[in-house]
C-alpha cells in the first residue's frame, strides 16, 4: 500500500518536469555574424553575412579551401522590416545573437538617424559590445572577403580591429555602446572608423588577394557634421589618445631614414583665455624606441626631429578639421568641461563657434627614447 501511494505521488510530479521537446541543435540555425545598413530612396537596405561555424573551429589541420560565405540583402521602410524580409527568404531560422560587427554606409550617416542604435538597443539578442564601422565601399564586397589561409571572415579586420590597432595604433576601433554614448554627449567628438578593401598589397600565388583595412574615419560632432578624414589627416589624434600602443614615425635626416615606434603618450590640453577668446595649450610626453637607424647622428638632434614631426602631425590634423568644421582633437569637450559658463554664454553649437586658425596657442612635445633596440645609437656597419 505504501508503495502504491509513493507511485501516485511521483507520477504527477513527473508531468510537471520540463522537457526538451523544443530543443534546437546548432545546425538548426543560420548564424548572422555581421550586419550592414545602407539607405537609398527612402528605404533602408540591410545586408547580412552568414558564416559556417563548422569552418571556424580551430583544428591542427588548416582548411584546404575557402569556407563558404553567404551575403543576404533586403530592404524596407525600417531596419526591422528589412531584417524580417531576410528571415522570410532563408532556408533555416536566422539567429542574430552572434552579430559581432555593424557596418553603416555614408548615406546612413547623412540621415543623422537614431534608428540604427534604437534597433540594436531594443533587440535583446544584439550586443552593445559589437564593433561598428562606416564605409564608402560596397557592402556585398566587404562581406564577401575571407581571411588568409582559407580562414573564415571572422579572422579579418572586420571582426578583429583591436588586434590590428594593438600593433599599429592610428584609428581606434569603437563599439556600439561607445559610439552611442559619445554621440549623446554635448561638445563631444566621435571618431567612427571607416573600413574598405584593396587588392594592391597581397597576392596568393599569381592572384591578387583582397584585404580589409581601416582607410580613415568619420569625425562626428554632436550630430552637427560628419565629414570623412583619411588616415593621414587624422595622424595627430593618436598623440592625444591614451590607448595608443604602437605609433610608428619615420623621419629623414641627411637623406637617411630613421624609424621609431612610440607608445602610451601622456597629454594635457589646457584652455588659455587670450584676446577675448579661449586658445589651447597642448602638452605631449611620449616614450619610444628606435627600430631603424641608417645614419650616424647626435641623438639629441634625432629626438628634436621626432618632436617636430609629432608637433606637425597634431597641427595638420587640427587644420584639416578646421576646413571641414570638425574637431578631431576633441578640444571642444575640454573647453565645455573646464569653462562651462563661457560655453553657455557664447551659445556654442559647433566647432566653428570656438575654433579658428589661431585657436592653438602652443604645442609642446617631449620625446623620451627609452632604447635603440639591440644595437647602440648608431648604424650597423
Amino acid at each position: 500500500m505504501f508503495r502504491i501511494t509513493k507511485i501516485l505521488l511521483i507520477v504527477p510530479l513527473l508531468l510537471l518536469l520540463s522537457g526538451c521537446w523544443d530543443e534546437k541543435t546548432i545546425q538548426d540555425f543560420h548564424y548572422i555574424t555581421a550586419i550592414g545598413i545602407d539607405f537609398k530612396d527612402g528605404e533602408y537596405i540591410v545586408y547580412a553575412q552568414l558564416v559556417d561555424f563548422a569552418a571556424v573551429a580551430k583544428t591542427e589541420a588548416k582548411p584546404t579551401q575557402n569556407p563558404p560565405v553567404y551575403v543576404g540583402r533586403e530592404k524596407g521602410r525600417s531596419i526591422s522590416t528589412a531584417v524580417n524580409q531576410l528571415m522570410h527568404n532563408t532556408q533555416q531560422a536566422l539567429y542574430i545573437g552572434h552579430v559581432s560587427t555593424f557596418v553603416i554606409s555614408e548615406n546612413v550617416l547623412k540621415q543623422q538617424s537614431t534608428e540604427i542604435v534604437d534597433y540594436i538597443y531594443r533587440n535583446q539578442l544584439l550586443r552593445y559590445s559589437a564593433n561598428i564601422f562606416a564605409t564608402k565601399s560596397s557592402m556585398e564586397e566587404l562581406f564577401s572577403i575571407n581571411g588568409y589561409f582559407n580562414l573564415s571572415p571572422l579572422y579579418t579586420t572586420l571582426y578583429l580591429p583591436e588586434d590590428i590597432y594593438r600593433y599599429r595604433s592610428f584609428i581606434k576601433p569603437i563599439t556600439v555602446q561607445r559610439y552611442y554614448s559619445m554621440q549623446r554627449e554635448k561638445a563631444s567628438t566621435t571618431i567612427l572608423p571607416s573600413i574598405s578593401w584593396n587588392s594592391k598589397v597581397w597576392k596568393e600565388k599569381d592572384k591578387k588577394r583582397k584585404s580589409l583595412y581601416m582607410d580613415g574615419a568619420y569625425v562626428i560632432y554632436y550630430k552637427v557634421s560628419q565629414p570623412w578624414f583619411s588616415e593621414q589627416e587624422l595622424s595627430g589624434v593618436r598623440w592625444l589618445t591614451k590607448k595608443t600602443n604602437k605609433a610608428p614615425v619615420n623621419i629623414s635626416l641627411n637623406k637617411e631614414d630613421i624609424y621609431a615606434s612610440f607608445s602610451h603618450p601622456y597629454h594635457k590640453v589646457k584652455p588659455v583665455f587670450k584676446n577675448g577668446k579661449y586658445k589651447f595649450d597642448i602638452d605631449v610626453v611620449v616614450p619610444g624606441k628606435i627600430l631603424g637607424l641608417d645614419t650616424q647622428m647626435n641623438m639629441n638632434k634625432i629626438i628634436r626631429t621626432f618632436e617636430n614631426q609629432i608637433k606637425k602631425e597634431i597641427q595638420s590634423t587640427f587644420e584639416a578639421g578646421l576646413k571641414k568644421n570638425a574637431d578631431p582633437l576633441s578640444l571642444g569637450k575640454i573647453l565645455y568641461i573646464q569653462e562651462t559658463k563661457y560655453w553657455q554664454k557664447n551659445d556654442i553649437k559647433e566647432p566653428k563657434d570656438y575654433l579658428d586658425a589661431d585657436s592653438i596657442n602652443n604645442i609642446n612635445v617631449k620625446v623620451n627614447i627609452l632604447n635603440t633596440g639591440g644595437l647602440e645609437a648608431k648604424p650597423l656597419k
